[in-house]
């Protein structure tokens, strides 16, 4: 296209420059007619000059048209790439649709021991969204040392009300772990509940925390380990652990035991 609108400009100028003159305008004077000669052939060579300029213009439109079909073919070429791509494009597309939404984050808020009125009750901060693993530690953590309290705070009680035989003489309340053979069932305990947590009742990674199984089933029926039975253990555990540490206060402060503390 440059070359054909090139050829256009001087084809135009060319009109411009160099005008034919009629024979029989020429007149007679010698210089007249040496000018009239000089312009005849200024006329020839226009004429010739508008040829050759014409030449060009028909050269520049060949060799547009050849530039046009090689842009096609380069047209082509190009639409034949970008068909291809558009072919490959929605295949990826249809591997990332595929692939499943990642899971959402663990969230300690969803979880068992959330209930009214506190609700999800952690000041400290040691329960973290998205740390699986450190909530199940503290959980585990958490039960055993419940279960401990609830068994600490009824043995307190008992113990006021029963004696084992050969434990006549050993004193109530937590001055029972020092004297004499409440020494030695302190030790006696102490190894078969580490026995029992070590050997026997291990987490396993694949059942919710705390589920050891189910020693007493009454009438042969699984009591099971749901929400509202994983509810209810951790809310007494929770209330042990403050009614064991409280007796042992008040004993220490008062210097009754458990039922004298009670008013009996």
């Amino acid at each position: 296209m440059a070359t054909a609108g090139l050829g256009l400009v001087v084809y135009g100028a060319s009109r411009k420059a160099f005008v034919p003159i009629a024979q029989g305008s020429v007149p007679n004077d010698s210089g007249v007619a040496l000018r009239g000669a000089v312009a005849g052939e200024q006329a020839v060579a226009g004429r010739s000059s508008t040829v050759s300029q014409g030449m060009v213009c028909i050269s520049g439109a060949i060799a547009v048209t050849a530039l046009g079909r090689s842009g096609n073919h380069r047209s082509y070429g190009v639409a034949r790439q970008a068909a291809d791509v558009a072919v490959k494009e929605p295949a990826a597309a249809e591997d990332e649709t595929e692939a499943p939404p990642p899971p959402p984050l663990f969230n300690p808020a969803n979880e068992a021991g959330v209930t009214a009125p506190l609700g999800f009750f952690d000041p400290l901060g040691f329960s973290k969204v998205g740390d699986e693993q450190g909530f199940r530690n503290l959980r585990l953590a958490e039960i055993k040392h419940a279960r401990v309290a609830m068994m600490a705070a009824v043995g307190l009680l008992i113990q006021d009300l029963v004696q084992f035989p050969g434990f006549q003489k050993v004193p109530h309340g937590i001055g029972a772990v020092t004297s004499g053979n409440g020494t030695i069932g302190f030790a006696v305990l102490f190894v078969i509940s580490g026995v029992l947590e070590l050997v026997f009742w291990k987490q396993d990674p694949n059942k919710q925390v705390g589920d050891f199984g189910n020693p007493l089933q009454p009438g042969g029926a699984a009591l099971g380990y749901n929400t509202d039975m994983r509810n209810f253990e951790l809310n007494n555990g929770r209330f042990s652990m403050f009614a064991a540490l409280g007796i042992i206060a008040a004993e220490i402060v008062s210097g009754k035991t458990a039922v004298p503390q009670l008013g009996f």
